[in-house]
């Protein structure tokens, strides 16, 4: 039951939730120290829950998407935090008092964390912004994110201090005051890595450059997708015969299905709806057009990997067993069907065009039948009675209901064969022409009978006296439209192993070349029309996140050439994307695309953190190329930290059939982001501030 399977998947997300945060303060403590560790995962903590009781009472809810945004915040959400707890062990290495070394690192990045947090926050405004339903499914992402990255930043600045008056202790380890130390092979690999990129600024900036070619010739060889399908046990099964198909015949064939599917093993529940969709179960559900010549069926299986394995066993079955179902019959639909039919990499072809039924056309005599009282109602009315009959009530047996209905019928009692003869009766009496002074006169004689006066006002007439003639006539049973317009639509599934858009790219030549009548339009719909309307509506909001970055940057930085060297380097986040998405074999869908928007906001936010210790120490007065290497080498420790726990923080969701991809796309782009930082900036702040190289 659907209960029970929402249970079942926001209990596996909220296991994911802990080994999450359980990943993430591990990694912590071994690289920072038990103590260090533990006041950020305290920190963390307290985050997630303050966010939850937020989102509580502000009427969030708690499902998927909500749940995979706090996996997916996990490494961003202790950011600012690693960077406050990394300034206090510095300072207090550094012999610092320890009052000054609690809130100088505070009071100095205050304000550049909170632009870096609001930046990563805007990064999934478009996402929030989207009225498409990819979108409408996916917001919570941003509000979620919202909530967590302000609180996190306002604990990093209260809490984490507190907390580190109280468990850090005071570790000089040289006898200069405020001289920072860097030791460690790591330390020396990045500032070799430095001095050759500052030595070699322009043949490194053209490696950048042909890293990022060459990510975007692989990006020809990923998979592509719109949305990712979901890993259920369960299925929903459409069966649809001919418009005008009797019900009776509905029911039974769905009973003789449920029965060969109850009868499989693997199967172990079977709900069986007729004349239309089920009750709105799943948001991304279709809803089918109501028709009683339409039923469905929900399938649940032991598992997931029984439904694949046995799914098309089980429709090769049934289109045998029952060959009426999806019988369509169109010129131009056939066309395409045709196309597809003959194309192994799609299957399951159908047309939402029934084929035409026979309709019984009456030609009304209208001076005819005004003269006897007769409207077209009446004529519709009685030749019901005799045809199928006019249901009057209910008759039950037991629990089941029997409908009663009332039918004319000749002298001999069977059906009339001859529908001119059909006796038509007025449903109101009609008066005309009997109350004159003729029929009065006779009433009063006695020589016509009250009786004979009520056989005539309630007399019928033969059908052919009113009507010029009775035919049959082919008619569509349905004229499907769109946009107002009539239309027709051939509809396909992808063979399995195979990418929608690579299934429809098999077939899209040759059903292009169709030659149209004059006035015929083609479009394509169904998920290619879907992915391009939600990648529209994404990007048609994407400027105005990036105009409130740079508005962000500008006022951080009150320049214009630091915010271009941040945003310089954002093209490159997607040479990790490529390289890890061809590597996983993972499909490059709408989610993956929400993870690299996400990207873009984490490579600005290490960005900014790096500029500013790159400003700070510049007015310091530190000669450029000292400071560009020490203030790399400062951020080492925050900038890795932050970008590793975010990394194995997406570890649970790497196997989810739905965030797999946006957790591979942001473990690539962050682990190539991160080196951008680190490396990249300081070269292109060299450049762009005419920073000569000194001499090592």
């Amino acid at each position: 039951y659907q209960p029970e399977r929402v249970g079942d998947s926001l209990g596996t997300f909220v296991i994911n939730l802990i080994e999450s945060v359980v990943i993430v303060v591990l990694i912590l403590m071994l690289a920072m120290g038990f103590k260090s560790g533990v006041i950020i995962g305290i920190s963390l903590v307290v985050t997630v829950f303050g966010s939850f009781l937020f989102l509580l009472s502000a009427g969030g809810t708690m499902q998927r998407v909500s749940l995979a945004a706090f996996v997916l915040a996990m490494g961003m959400l202790v950011d600012n935090a690693i960077v406050i707890i990394d300034g206090i062990l510095v300072d207090l290495k550094a012999g610092k008092p320890r009052m000054e070394a609690m809130t100088a690192i505070g009071r100095q990045t205050a304000m550049p964390l909170l632009g870096a947090t609001l930046i990563a926050i805007i990064a999934f405004l478009p996402i929030y912004m989207s009225p498409d339903t990819a979108g409408v499914y996916t917001r919570d992402l941003f509000i979620v994110l919202a909530v967590s990255l302000l609180l996190s930043w306002v604990l990093a600045l209260i809490h984490v201090p507190l907390m580190a008056n109280r468990r850090l202790k005071s570790e000089m380890t040289t006898g200069e005051t405020n001289a920072r130390v860097y030791k460690g092979r790591v330390y020396a690999y990045l500032r070799a890595a430095l001095y050759f990129g500052l030595s070699h600024r322009w043949s490194f900036v053209f490696a950048m450059v042909g890293l990022l070619g060459l990510s975007l010739w692989g990006y020809g060889y990923m998979k592509q997708g719109f949305f990712p399908d979901m890993v259920y046990n369960q299925l929903y099964m459409e069966y649809k015969l001919p418009e005008g198909t009797n019900s009776t015949r509905v029911v039974h064939d769905l009973q003789e299905i449920e029965t060969y599917l109850k009868s499989r093993k693997e199967i172990t529940h079977v709900t069986t709806s007729v004349g239309g969709t089920p009750g709105r179960y799943n948001l991304v559900r279709s809803i089918a057009n109501p028709s009683l010549s339409y039923g469905e069926l929900i399938i649940d299986f032991t598992s997931p990997e029984e439904l694949v394995d046995n799914m098309d066993e089980i429709q090769s079955y049934l289109s045998q067993a029952y060959p009426d179902a999806y019988v369509n019959l169109n010129r131009l639909a056939d066309s395409a069907r045709h196309i597809m039919e003959n194309t192994p990499e799609v299957r399951l072809v159908t047309t939402d065009w029934e084929p035409q039924v026979p309709v019984l056309t009456i030609e009304y005599d209208q001076p005819a039948a005004r003269a006897l009282g007769l409207s077209r109602n009446d004529v519709s009315l009685s030749l019901l009675t005799a045809t199928g009959g006019i249901p009057i009530g209910s008759f039950y047996e037991g629990i089941h209901a029997n409908t009663i209905y009332l039918k004319c019928l000749n002298e001999e009692g069977n059906p009339i064969e001859d529908l001119g003869n059909t006796q038509v009766f007025s449903s109101i009496p009609s008066l005309n022409g009997l109350l004159n002074e003729e029929m009065m006169v006779k009433l009063k004689s006695g020589s016509l009978s009250k009786e004979e006066l009520v056989e005539g006002i309630m007399g019928s007439t033969p059908l052919k006296q009113i009507s010029k003639g009775v035919d049959v006539r082919w008619e569509d049973p349905v004229v499907p439209r769109y946009n107002g317009q009539r239309s027709q639509r051939v509809q396909c599934s992808p063979a399995p192993g195979l990418e929608t858009e690579q299934a429809r790219l098999a077939v899209a030549s040759q059903i292009e070349n169709i030659p149209l009548p004059e006035g015929y339009t083609l479009c394509w719909q169904g998920e290619k029309i879907a992915s391009t309307d939600s990648m529209k509506y994404l990007f048609k909001n994407f400027p105005l996140a990036i105009i409130l970055m740079i508005a962000i940057l500008i006022m951080l930085f009150k320049d214009y050439r630091k915010p271009i060297i941040i945003f310089c380097c954002i093209p490159l986040v997607f040479v990790g994307v490529v390289a890890v998405m061809l590597l996983t074999g993972k499909t490059f869908n709408f989610v993956a695309i929400v993870g690299t928007l996400g990207l873009i906001g984490m490579l600005i936010k290490n960005g900014i953190v790096l500029m500013d210790e790159i400003t700070l120490q510049i007015n310091r007065g530190v000669e450029p190329t000292a400071a560009l290497i020490d203030s790399s080498q400062s951020r080492l420790r925050p900038v890795m930290m932050a970008s590793l726990t975010t990394i194995l923080g997406m570890i649970p969701l790497l196997t989810d059939a739905m965030f797999g991809s946006l957790a591979a796309a942001i473990m690539g782009g962050l682990l190539f982001g991160t080196l951008i930082t680190l490396l990249f900036i300081p070269v292109l702040y060299a450049l762009f501030f005419h920073i000569k190289q000194t001499d090592k």
